[in-house]
């Protein structure tokens, strides 16, 4: 059997999704995975093996936030193990993709302009500690006024 398909116009609506604001957020590890990123080459790391993370946020339906960790900036992954409660083991930290992937953790995010282009992107400032993200704000406590002052002949208590 045929069949006369007439070909119906179809729009496609892209909505572009707006940056994540800066300040902490509670994101997932949509992605992660291990490839070289030839911007992040250096003497120490002349591949420039990364292990590469794609970020969303768990509240709201902002752009992905992209960072890449280059394999010579143990910092960096330290900070990132920190906040998924992932700690050393006789002083060597194993992050592999299979085991980050699908994680939520707290990631602090600023806002980079591009020199050259002048794009603004949404940028890891750093990956909050599990043990600060699972606590609570601190409440402040009220300062007490001053005394209020006298004046000579002011014994009237109203």
């Amino acid at each position: 059997m045929d069949f006369l398909i007439e070909e119906q116009p179809t729009e496609t609506v892209t909505r572009e999704r707006e940056l994540v604001p800066p300040g902490k957020h509670v994101m997932r590890i949509r992605s992660a995975k291990e490839e070289p990123n030839e911007y992040k080459r250096s003497d120490a790391n002349p591949n420039g093996d990364c292990l590469k993370l794609c970020l969303s946020t768990v509240e709201g339906d902002y752009k992905f936030v992209w960072h890449d960790i280059p394999e010579d900036l143990g910092w960096i992954a330290a900070n990132l193990a920190d906040a998924l409660g992932i700690k050393p083991v006789d002083g060597r930290l194993s992050l592999k993709p299979s085991d980050i992937e699908g994680r939520e953790l707290t990631v602090e995010i600023s806002h980079y302009t591009a020199k050259k282009s002048g794009n603004v992107s949404a940028v890891v400032k750093r990956y909050v500690p599990a043990t600060v993200a699972a606590k609570p704000p601190a409440l402040k406590a009220t300062p007490k006024p001053p005394p209020a002052e006298r004046l000579p002949g002011d014994d009237i208590p109203f």
